[in-house]
């Protein structure tokens, strides 16, 4: 289905038409529909297999399972699931006992590690469940055995490892915690398997000395080709660490498979170089990704439609898809279809394209194995070809959607983030010029929306409810932040291809609630309705409804409307016609996490909540710890405020901003009456005239002056002016938007 076409050079959507006449619903999700007969020239479909006769309409005819991977669809296939399930991955898998330390020491040899400990991960480190295992380095520990009933397929054994806080690392990454992970048959033997991969053979277990990143997650040995029978983890600490989720699980499975070639990476190294893998247990050629011979094999353009029921994983497995393709010329049509996945680096969709509508996408992944790098979110949209994702809901995930396909559009949707990872949002927009409007952004934990590096992106008419989240395993003994949307670009210089840039966020309605977590008392919460931190090119912030509640004001804890720091050089964005309801400061300009330059911030409406302090006032500026973090050029021009006055929080570096007031002149006669195309003039406190202009038809003419600059720790204050009009003069102060009139007799 193509979704896009043009008229005199301007893209033209169907979003576009049903906005044009006013009849696009509310977002929706999967329903359930009855089984139906399967009518002439359609083929049933009973079990697991590969249906590849191109344009034929494949219907299932019973729920369907398999101990791995599920179906494998050709081109222009479609597949009508019927109101049926497919589950994949059921396999009769089992996990090692007491795999999380939850119940303490319990089925684990202990003997070779004196330095062992339980921990409470709310006492040490927070991580997956409320225990963890601490070991000193040379410290040995031995699971349980668990049975691997399939034989020749791929597992991954697995250590949760929670790494450092970035603190505690004193600016050092090589400072990180390091294991080895060794796997064990039943008789006590270490196993060790070699693994060829695309680019070539290496030991895939044992794996040694191996560190997460920054933030955490896991280590892994990918074990293929092993019999079916028990086999253990032994977990060797090379320096001191925390460890937890020791497990031998299925791995790289797939509910429903596309597939133009294979993508046979899954080493540890694999995934921390952010190798895309796929169908690795299907390849014939590792070196051409040559899927085995039954597969069909999908390519050029052309389209696969997945329809009408419930694909689901049978086991709380590891790095397995719901629906998965590597066909980049396809677009994969998915339509109410519910998708259930758990495990960790489990995901709904992974495709380069896609039309997603009416479904829902139920995500229980806790964990990510490397969290950097955008992908392993519930549903990644991955190619450059535009995607559409309409009228569906997203529950969990490490982060609900990322796409990175130009003039792609995201709409009526409701995403609902479980976020433990730092920097996976409830969608990650990395295609340019693309729509997300009208969802419902509503995080249990994490942020809402982030533009990485791109442009000319338009976000409008969501609503977006963000909380202050508590420490997470990257961040808990220093600040973290959650924001209902970011523009980051880190610093790009202007112009540079790597600025986010000509971006426009409106018609938002978001509301941010700020809280401390006092039980940790190194950790600092912070939360923002906009986290701006570009430099790249301006970005446009404008008419947006923001309500911020800091639910423990004069606490440790932080929260604005605005948190702009995309450094002291470039372009700092443009904030205007927003109006902000709060009882903290509604912009914190140049903050702890950088300075700014040239921002303006206009036409805005500061109302200052009943709960607010009295001397509330609208703006911060500045971070005394950070050299950097300064405002330069900074413009304030013609803001209302309710409850309060002009005013600055504002530190004692080289910030550098002038403040504008609006002033509208009314001239009158004598009698009241209006008086067009009149000259006024003004005049400066140094008795220059800096503006001049004429009344309109109603009388009326607006300017904006100068209240004040500041700039090398002064201020230079611009008041008063002398208003003329003919014979009559006003001396004013302006201090704040205002009106005055000038009667001529």
């Amino acid at each position: 289905m193509d979704t896009n076409w043009r008229w005199n050079g301007q893209r033209i959507t169907v979003i576009t038409v049903m906005l044009a006449f006013g009849f696009l619903p509310l977002h929706a999700q999967y329903r359930p529909v009855p089984h139906r007969t399967v009518e002439r020239g359609e083929i049933p479909i009973d079990r697991p297999g590969f249906y590849g006769e191109q344009g034929a309409t494949y219907v299932m005819t019973n729920d369907i399972v398999s101990d791995r991977s599920g179906i494998f669809l050709g081109k222009d296939v479609t597949l009508d699931l019927n109101g049926y399930t497919l589950t994949f991955a059921e396999g009769n898998y089992t996990h090692i006992p007491n795999s999380g330390f939850e119940r303490g020491s319990e089925d684990w040899d202990l003997t070779k590690a004196p330095g062992a400990e339980i921990k409470n991960t709310k006492d040490v480190h927070v991580f997956m469940g409320d225990k963890l295992l601490s070991l000193k380095k040379g410290d040995e520990v031995v699971s349980d055995y668990v049975h691997l009933p399939i034989a020749n397929r791929s597992y991954y054994a697995m250590c949760g490892i929670t790494g450092h806080h970035f603190r505690d690392m004193e600016g050092d990454l090589a400072n990180e915690m390091k294991i080895s992970l060794f796997v064990e048959d039943e008789a006590g033997n270490s196993v060790k398997v070699t693994t060829a991969y695309q680019d070539g053979s290496k030991v895939s277990a044992p794996v040694e000395r191996k560190s997460s990143r920054l933030g955490g997650g896991f280590i892994i040995a990918h074990l293929n080709n092993l019999p079916s029978g028990k086999y253990r983890v032994r977990i060797r600490a090379d320096t001191d660490c925390l460890i937890d989720e020791v497990d031998i699980r299925p791995a790289m499975d797939v509910g429903v498979g596309i597939v133009e070639q294979t993508h046979p990476f899954g080493h540890y190294d694999h995934l921390y170089e952010i190798r895309h893998s796929a169908f690795f247990d299907y390849t014939e050629d590792v070196i051409t990704g040559q899927p085995i011979q039954d597969i069909p094999v999908v390519k050029e353009k052309g389209t696969v439609t997945i329809k009408n029921g419930i694909i689901r994983s049978g086991v709380n497995g590891v790095q397995s898809w719901g629906i998965q393709s590597t066909a980049n010329d396809a677009k994969i049509i998915i339509d109410n279809v519910k998708v259930i996945n758990q495990g960790i680096n489990a995901t709904a969709v992974d495709v380069p394209q896609a039309l997603i509508t009416e479904c829902t996408f139920e995500v229980d992944n806790p964990f990510l194995i490397n969290r950097h790098g955008a992908q392993f979110y519930a549903v990644d949209l991955r190619g450059d070809a535009p995607s559409e994702v309409s009228h569906s809901e997203f529950i969990g995930g490490q982060g609900c959607l990322v796409f990175k396909g130009k003039y792609s559009s995201i709409h009526h949707n409701r995403f609902v983030n479980k976020q433990m990872v730092t920097n996976h949002y409830s969608i990650m927009a990395i295609g340019d010029s693309s729509y997300i409007f009208e969802n419902d952004i509503e995080p249990d934990i994490g942020s809402g929306i982030e533009v990485y590096v791109h442009r000319g992106m338009e976000i409008f008419n969501n609503r977006i409810t963000i909380e202050s989240s508590p420490p997470t395993c990257e961040y808990g003994s220093e600040e973290y932040s959650v924001a209902a949307i970011r523009i980051a670009d880190y610093r790009a210089e202007p112009g540079s291809p790597r600025s986010a840039a000509d971006n426009k966020v409106y018609n938002n309605k978001i509301h941010v609630t700020a809280r401390d977590f006092p039980e940790f008392e190194e950790y600092v919460p912070m939360a923002w309705a906009f986290f701006y931190s570009a430099s790249g090119g301006d970005n446009y912030i404008f008419g947006n409804e923001i309500h911020v509640n800091h639910q423990d004001p004069g606490s440790k804890a932080d929260a604005a409307a605005f948190y702009i720091c995309g450094g002291p050089n470039g372009y700092g964005g443009q904030f205007y016609n927003n109006k902000i309801f709060t009882n903290v400061p509604a912009a914190w300009i140049a903050t702890r996490y950088g300075g700014t330059a040239h921002t303006e911030v206009y036409n805005n409406t500061i109302i200052r909540s009943p709960d607010a302090p009295g001397d509330l006032k609208p703006y911060r500026m500045g971070w005394r710890n950070c050299n950097s973090c300064y405002a330069e050029n900074v413009v304030f021009r013609s803001n209302t405020y309710e409850g309060m006055d002009f005013g600055i929080e504002m530190t004692d570096q080289n910030h550098s901003f002038e403040v504008f007031h609006t002033l509208e002149v009314l001239v009158t006669n004598g009698s009241g009456a209006r008086l067009p195309d009149k000259l006024i003039s003004i005049k400066n406190n140094s008795g220059e005239i800096v503006k001049e202009g004429r009344t309109d038809e109603q009388g009326a003419w607006e300017v904006e002056l100068q209240e004040l600059y500041f700039g090398e720790g002064e201020k230079v204050s611009r008041n008063p002016y002398l208003v003329t009009c003919e014979n009559v003069s006003q001396q004013i102060d302006i201090l704040r938007n205002q009106t005055i009139t000038i009667r001529i007799k």
